[in-house]
Protein backbone atom coordinates (compact mmCIF):
# COMPACT_ATOMS: atom_id res chain seq x y z
CA UNK A 1 0.00 0.00 0.00
CA UNK A 2 1.34 3.19 -1.03
CA UNK A 3 1.87 5.73 1.69
CA UNK A 4 0.23 8.88 1.29
CA UNK A 5 2.00 12.19 1.15
CA UNK A 6 2.04 14.80 3.85
CA UNK A 7 1.60 18.30 2.74
CA UNK A 8 4.49 19.95 0.92
CA UNK A 9 6.20 23.23 1.27
CA UNK A 10 9.45 24.60 -0.97
CA UNK A 11 11.46 27.61 1.02
CA UNK A 12 13.20 29.35 -1.49
CA UNK A 13 15.95 31.90 0.06
CA UNK A 14 18.19 34.19 -2.22
CA UNK A 15 20.67 35.93 -0.52
CA UNK A 16 22.72 38.36 -2.75
CA UNK A 17 23.62 35.36 -4.88
CA UNK A 18 23.51 32.73 -3.00
CA UNK A 19 20.04 30.41 -3.68
CA UNK A 20 18.96 27.91 -1.09
CA UNK A 21 15.59 25.57 -1.83
CA UNK A 22 14.21 23.13 0.54
CA UNK A 23 11.59 20.94 0.23
CA UNK A 24 9.42 19.87 3.13
CA UNK A 25 6.42 17.28 3.56
CA UNK A 26 4.66 17.93 7.13
CA UNK A 27 2.85 14.78 8.31
CA UNK A 28 -0.70 14.89 10.07
CA UNK A 29 1.36 14.12 13.25
CA UNK A 30 3.65 17.40 12.45
CA UNK A 31 6.27 15.25 11.66
CA UNK A 32 8.91 17.31 9.18
CA UNK A 33 10.27 15.78 6.32
CA UNK A 34 13.28 16.51 3.83
CA UNK A 35 12.64 15.74 0.30
CA UNK A 36 14.89 17.67 -1.53
CA UNK A 37 17.60 20.69 -0.73
CA UNK A 38 20.04 22.52 -3.05
CA UNK A 39 22.50 25.08 -2.12
CA UNK A 40 23.78 27.16 -5.44
CA UNK A 41 25.40 30.32 -6.75
CA UNK A 42 23.46 32.19 -9.22
CA UNK A 43 25.66 34.72 -11.75
CA UNK A 44 23.80 37.60 -10.76
CA UNK A 45 23.09 39.33 -7.15
CA UNK A 46 19.84 39.99 -5.99
CA UNK A 47 19.98 43.78 -4.77
CA UNK A 48 18.59 47.05 -4.57
CA UNK A 49 19.98 47.91 -7.82
CA UNK A 50 18.98 44.38 -9.79
CA UNK A 51 15.38 44.26 -8.57
CA UNK A 52 14.67 47.66 -10.05
CA UNK A 53 16.23 46.87 -13.37
CA UNK A 54 13.82 44.63 -15.38
CA UNK A 55 16.40 42.87 -17.59
CA UNK A 56 18.43 41.79 -14.88
CA UNK A 57 15.64 40.36 -12.47
CA UNK A 58 14.42 38.59 -15.07
CA UNK A 59 17.44 37.23 -15.79
CA UNK A 60 17.77 36.21 -12.25
CA UNK A 61 14.61 34.34 -12.86
CA UNK A 62 15.72 32.65 -15.99
CA UNK A 63 18.99 31.31 -14.17
CA UNK A 64 16.36 29.57 -11.13
CA UNK A 65 14.88 28.30 -13.94
CA UNK A 66 17.78 26.71 -15.46
CA UNK A 67 19.30 25.18 -12.03
CA UNK A 68 15.83 23.81 -10.63
CA UNK A 69 15.33 22.13 -14.39
CA UNK A 70 18.86 20.51 -14.21
CA UNK A 71 17.53 19.23 -10.45
CA UNK A 72 14.30 18.16 -12.09
CA UNK A 73 12.53 20.18 -9.48
CA UNK A 74 8.88 21.58 -10.22
CA UNK A 75 8.32 24.30 -7.72
CA UNK A 76 4.85 24.88 -6.19
CA UNK A 77 3.28 26.14 -2.97
CA UNK A 78 6.79 27.91 -2.31
CA UNK A 79 7.34 30.65 0.52
CA UNK A 80 9.77 32.78 -0.67
CA UNK A 81 12.04 34.87 1.61
CA UNK A 82 12.35 38.71 1.34
CA UNK A 83 15.21 39.99 2.95
CA UNK A 84 15.10 42.50 5.78
CA UNK A 85 16.62 45.47 3.74
CA UNK A 86 13.51 45.44 1.50
CA UNK A 87 10.55 45.31 3.64
CA UNK A 88 10.16 47.52 7.36
CA UNK A 89 8.60 45.88 9.87
CA UNK A 90 7.78 47.69 13.48
CA UNK A 91 5.24 47.01 16.43
CA UNK A 92 3.01 49.41 18.04
CA UNK A 93 0.75 49.16 21.15
CA UNK A 94 -3.18 49.50 19.97
CA UNK A 95 -6.07 50.13 21.49
CA UNK A 96 -8.11 46.66 22.00
CA UNK A 97 -11.64 48.13 21.80
CA UNK A 98 -11.22 49.39 18.00
CA UNK A 99 -13.09 47.84 15.52
CA UNK A 100 -11.38 46.42 12.58
CA UNK A 101 -12.20 48.95 10.33
CA UNK A 102 -10.28 51.65 13.23
CA UNK A 103 -7.58 49.74 13.18
CA UNK A 104 -7.31 49.04 9.67
CA UNK A 105 -7.33 53.32 10.03
CA UNK A 106 -4.39 52.87 12.46
CA UNK A 107 -2.19 50.57 10.50
CA UNK A 108 -2.28 52.96 7.36
CA UNK A 109 -1.42 56.00 9.62
CA UNK A 110 1.57 53.74 11.23
CA UNK A 111 2.81 53.06 7.92
CA UNK A 112 2.70 56.60 6.59
CA UNK A 113 5.33 57.49 9.74
CA UNK A 114 7.56 55.40 9.12
CA UNK A 115 7.68 54.69 4.90
CA UNK A 116 10.81 54.95 3.08
CA UNK A 117 8.45 57.74 0.86
CA UNK A 118 5.18 59.29 1.29
CA UNK A 119 4.29 58.76 -2.42
CA UNK A 120 5.19 55.33 -2.76
CA UNK A 121 2.63 52.69 -2.37
CA UNK A 122 2.79 49.86 0.29
CA UNK A 123 1.41 46.70 0.36
CA UNK A 124 0.61 46.01 4.55
CA UNK A 125 0.03 42.92 6.42
CA UNK A 126 -0.41 42.83 10.06
CA UNK A 127 -0.71 40.73 12.99
CA UNK A 128 -2.54 41.07 16.71
CA UNK A 129 -0.63 39.82 19.59
CA UNK A 130 -2.33 38.69 22.46
CA UNK A 131 -1.72 40.27 25.79
CA UNK A 132 0.60 37.91 28.38
CA UNK A 133 1.68 38.04 31.60
CA UNK A 134 4.60 39.56 30.10
CA UNK A 135 2.45 41.73 27.35
CA UNK A 136 -0.21 43.81 29.55
CA UNK A 137 -1.00 45.50 26.05
CA UNK A 138 -2.20 45.05 23.32
CA UNK A 139 0.50 45.51 20.41
CA UNK A 140 0.48 44.41 16.53
CA UNK A 141 3.39 43.63 14.21
CA UNK A 142 3.01 45.33 11.26
CA UNK A 143 5.13 44.78 7.96
CA UNK A 144 4.98 46.81 4.51
CA UNK A 145 6.75 46.54 1.70
CA UNK A 146 6.57 48.45 -1.61
CA UNK A 147 4.31 47.87 -3.80
CA UNK A 148 6.92 48.04 -6.93
CA UNK A 149 9.14 45.60 -4.79
CA UNK A 150 6.34 42.86 -5.20
CA UNK A 151 5.68 43.76 -8.28
CA UNK A 152 9.03 43.06 -9.89
CA UNK A 153 9.28 40.38 -7.87
CA UNK A 154 6.05 38.28 -9.55
CA UNK A 155 8.83 39.19 -12.80
CA UNK A 156 11.38 36.94 -11.35
CA UNK A 157 8.85 34.55 -10.44
CA UNK A 158 7.18 34.45 -13.54
CA UNK A 159 10.77 34.34 -15.41
CA UNK A 160 11.58 31.21 -13.11
CA UNK A 161 8.36 29.51 -13.93
CA UNK A 162 8.08 29.58 -10.06
CA UNK A 163 4.76 29.36 -8.03
CA UNK A 164 5.13 31.28 -5.24
CA UNK A 165 2.16 31.10 -2.59
CA UNK A 166 3.61 33.18 -0.10
CA UNK A 167 6.44 36.00 0.06
CA UNK A 168 7.88 36.04 3.78
CA UNK A 169 10.21 37.98 6.18
CA UNK A 170 13.69 36.49 6.73
CA UNK A 171 13.14 37.44 10.70
CA UNK A 172 10.19 35.36 10.93
CA UNK A 173 11.09 32.24 9.06
CA UNK A 174 14.31 32.36 11.48
CA UNK A 175 12.37 32.81 14.50
CA UNK A 176 10.12 29.66 12.85
CA UNK A 177 13.08 27.66 12.39
CA UNK A 178 14.23 28.10 15.76
CA UNK A 179 10.42 27.51 17.48
CA UNK A 180 10.11 23.96 15.60
CA UNK A 181 13.85 22.56 16.75
CA UNK A 182 14.29 24.30 20.33
CA UNK A 183 12.15 23.98 23.44
CA UNK A 184 10.89 27.36 23.83
CA UNK A 185 9.45 28.59 27.40
CA UNK A 186 6.93 31.22 27.79
CA UNK A 187 8.64 34.61 29.23
CA UNK A 188 11.85 33.89 28.06
CA UNK A 189 13.35 36.57 26.29
CA UNK A 190 15.49 35.02 23.30
CA UNK A 191 17.72 36.57 21.04
CA UNK A 192 18.72 35.56 17.47
CA UNK A 193 22.38 36.82 16.02
CA UNK A 194 22.76 36.81 12.19
CA UNK A 195 26.03 37.39 11.43
CA UNK A 196 26.73 37.87 7.87
CA UNK A 197 29.31 38.95 5.08
CA UNK A 198 27.64 42.21 4.65
CA UNK A 199 24.91 43.24 7.95
CA UNK A 200 24.80 41.75 11.42
CA UNK A 201 20.56 41.16 12.10
CA UNK A 202 19.15 41.19 16.01
CA UNK A 203 15.74 39.84 16.23
CA UNK A 204 14.60 39.67 19.62
CA UNK A 205 11.68 37.18 20.80
CA UNK A 206 10.11 38.06 23.79
CA UNK A 207 7.29 35.43 25.64
CA UNK A 208 7.12 33.33 22.45
CA UNK A 209 6.31 36.39 19.98
CA UNK A 210 8.32 39.44 18.07
CA UNK A 211 9.48 41.45 19.88
CA UNK A 212 11.81 43.85 18.40
CA UNK A 213 15.02 43.45 15.26
CA UNK A 214 17.65 45.68 14.53
CA UNK A 215 20.15 45.49 11.88
CA UNK A 216 23.76 46.92 11.45
CA UNK A 217 26.13 47.11 8.25
CA UNK A 218 30.17 47.15 8.58
CA UNK A 219 29.77 50.97 7.39
CA UNK A 220 28.20 51.91 10.62
CA UNK A 221 30.42 51.06 12.97
CA UNK A 222 34.31 51.31 13.53
CA UNK A 223 35.22 48.25 12.30
CA UNK A 224 38.39 48.53 9.90
CA UNK A 225 37.02 46.06 7.15
CA UNK A 226 34.53 47.04 4.81
CA UNK A 227 32.66 43.92 5.48
CA UNK A 228 32.16 41.82 8.15
CA UNK A 229 33.71 39.18 6.04
CA UNK A 230 36.72 40.33 5.87
CA UNK A 231 37.00 41.76 9.49
CA UNK A 232 38.78 40.38 12.84
CA UNK A 233 36.79 37.77 15.16
CA UNK A 234 37.48 39.77 18.13
CA UNK A 235 36.27 42.70 16.23
CA UNK A 236 32.69 41.14 15.60
CA UNK A 237 32.87 39.43 19.19
CA UNK A 238 33.30 42.64 21.01
CA UNK A 239 30.69 44.72 18.47
CA UNK A 240 27.87 41.64 18.91
CA UNK A 241 28.35 42.27 22.96
CA UNK A 242 28.16 46.04 22.55
CA UNK A 243 24.77 45.98 20.13
CA UNK A 244 23.42 43.41 22.59
CA UNK A 245 23.99 45.52 25.43
CA UNK A 246 21.92 48.38 24.16
CA UNK A 247 19.09 46.68 22.42
CA UNK A 248 18.96 45.14 25.83
CA UNK A 249 18.74 48.94 27.66
CA UNK A 250 16.90 50.39 25.15
CA UNK A 251 14.33 48.10 24.79
CA UNK A 252 13.87 47.65 28.61
CA UNK A 253 14.45 43.86 28.60
CA UNK A 254 16.61 44.15 31.48
CA UNK A 255 20.69 45.20 32.47
CA UNK A 256 22.81 43.00 30.01
CA UNK A 257 23.23 40.49 28.05
CA UNK A 258 22.59 38.09 31.01
CA UNK A 259 19.15 39.18 31.17
CA UNK A 260 18.76 37.40 28.04
CA UNK A 261 17.38 33.49 28.38
CA UNK A 262 19.00 32.16 25.37
CA UNK A 263 21.24 33.53 22.81
CA UNK A 264 21.19 31.72 18.87
CA UNK A 265 23.48 32.67 16.42
CA UNK A 266 23.66 31.42 12.71
CA UNK A 267 24.62 33.18 9.08
CA UNK A 268 27.94 33.05 6.96
CA UNK A 269 30.29 34.54 9.64
CA UNK A 270 29.96 32.39 13.07
CA UNK A 271 32.80 30.37 13.34
CA UNK A 272 33.03 27.78 16.21
CA UNK A 273 35.99 30.01 18.34
CA UNK A 274 33.74 32.85 18.32
CA UNK A 275 30.92 30.77 19.99
CA UNK A 276 33.38 29.33 22.62
CA UNK A 277 34.53 32.92 23.09
CA UNK A 278 30.51 34.17 23.97
CA UNK A 279 29.73 31.05 25.59
CA UNK A 280 32.70 31.14 28.04
CA UNK A 281 32.18 35.12 28.77
CA UNK A 282 28.50 35.11 29.29
CA UNK A 283 26.16 33.37 31.79
CA UNK A 284 24.06 32.68 29.41
CA UNK A 285 22.64 29.51 27.30
CA UNK A 286 24.24 30.27 23.80
CA UNK A 287 23.84 27.78 20.67
CA UNK A 288 24.79 28.13 16.81
CA UNK A 289 21.35 27.15 15.52
CA UNK A 290 20.70 23.60 13.96
CA UNK A 291 17.65 23.83 11.71
CA UNK A 292 17.64 20.11 11.15
CA UNK A 293 17.85 19.24 14.86
CA UNK A 294 14.20 17.80 14.77
CA UNK A 295 13.71 16.81 11.21
CA UNK A 296 14.03 14.01 9.20
CA UNK A 297 15.52 13.29 5.24
CA UNK A 298 13.74 10.87 2.78
CA UNK A 299 16.06 8.15 1.99
CA UNK A 300 17.61 9.09 -1.33
CA UNK A 301 17.80 12.74 -0.01
CA UNK A 302 21.72 14.40 -0.99
CA UNK A 303 23.06 16.98 1.06
CA UNK A 304 26.24 18.56 0.17
CA UNK A 305 29.00 18.72 2.84
CA UNK A 306 28.78 22.30 2.85
CA UNK A 307 25.61 22.43 3.95
CA UNK A 308 26.31 19.22 6.81
CA UNK A 309 29.34 21.31 7.48
CA UNK A 310 27.70 24.56 8.54
CA UNK A 311 23.82 23.85 8.57
CA UNK A 312 23.17 27.30 10.61
CA UNK A 313 23.60 29.15 7.63
CA UNK A 314 20.49 27.48 5.85
CA UNK A 315 17.86 28.40 8.84
CA UNK A 316 16.06 31.06 7.67
CA UNK A 317 15.50 28.64 4.24
CA UNK A 318 14.21 25.78 6.62
CA UNK A 319 12.18 28.58 8.42
CA UNK A 320 10.42 29.23 5.31
CA UNK A 321 9.48 25.84 4.59
CA UNK A 322 8.17 25.26 7.86
CA UNK A 323 5.48 28.12 7.58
Amino acid sequence: MKESRGEIRFGIHLKQNNLKLVEIETSQAQQFKVNKIIQTDLNTHLNNESLYNDHQIIEIGKQIKDIFNVFNINVKNAVFILESPFALVKKFPIDGNLSESELIDQVDWEVKQFSYSPDDEYIVDFQKLETSEMRATREMVVVSVREKVIQQLRKMFNAGDLSVSIIDMDVFAAARAVEVNYDLKSQEKIALVEIGDKEIKFNIIKDKEFYCNFEISASQTTIKAETFGSADDNDLIRLVSSELIRIVLDFNLGEGIESLNRIFFYGLRITDSMLENFQNNFNVRIDKINPFRRLIFAPKVSVDEKIWAHPETFTVCIGSALR
